[in-house]
């Protein structure tokens, strides 16, 4: 396959294989790039982090057959996030974004991490308040929550998970801050359960 293009990362290998079969049977073909298993026999080890990969003339087709939603994210908003990110290290940055009519991310409020904690964070009901009355200013809804994991990946941890919150809402995270070069990932969290929303970044 050349110059493939990744439509999705999963942590299970057989989830990306279900998927693979997906797409076949569309008429899509894809193929695992599993970057982590280290030159071991695939399947030996059941978790990876693994890269679901078509033709780059295939992309949207794959996005509509498997059902991943997208959020497009503008690059100074992008920008914001990571930034806030580097100045909590080493503990976790967090904050909210606000989003337009439409459904495009307009502004990141970067906000106090209340429990200054580098595995952990809470935002205060005053901040919160405060940015939700701003975003109305600007004809807009808060619409996702972000923070940063400062040492490891941008995978919700069982504490984000655990964490509560407006269950509309995205979950954006920043990590590891640490790293050579920090990724944005998104997620829904509901009941528990975590679902990777595929994240863009551009003006």
């Amino acid at each position: 396959m050349d110059n493939p293009v990744t439509v999705h990362v999963y942590p299970y290998r057989s989830d990306a294989e279900v998927a693979v079969a997906r797409l076949a049977a569309d008429g899509i073909g894809a193929a695992i790039r599993a970057d982590d298993e280290g030159g071991l026999n695939p399947g030996f080890f059941s978790r990876y982090g693994v890269r679901l990969v078509v033709r780059p003339v295939d992309l949207e087709d794959a996005y509509e057959s498997l059902g991943i939603e997208r959020v497009h994210v503008p690059a100074q908003v992008a920008d914001a996030m990571f930034k806030h990110s580097g100045w909590a290290y080493p503990e976790e940055a967090c904050g909210l974004v606000a989003f337009s009519e439409g459904g495009r991310p307009t502004h990141a409020f970067c906000l106090s991490n209340a429990d200054a904690a580098v595995d952990r964070f809470t935002i205060s009901p005053s901040e919160i308040f405060g940015a939700v009355t701003l975003a109305e200013r600007f004809d807009c809804t808060i619409g996702a929550v972000f923070h940063s994991h400062p040492r490891s990946d941008a995978y919700p941890s069982q504490s984000d998970i655990d964490g509560g919150g407006d269950v509309d809402w995205l979950h954006f995270i920043v990590g590891p801050v640490a790293g050579p070069k920090p990724l944005l990932r998104a997620y829904r969290i509901e009941q528990g359960e975590v679902v990777e929303v595929q994240v863009s970044v551009g003006q």
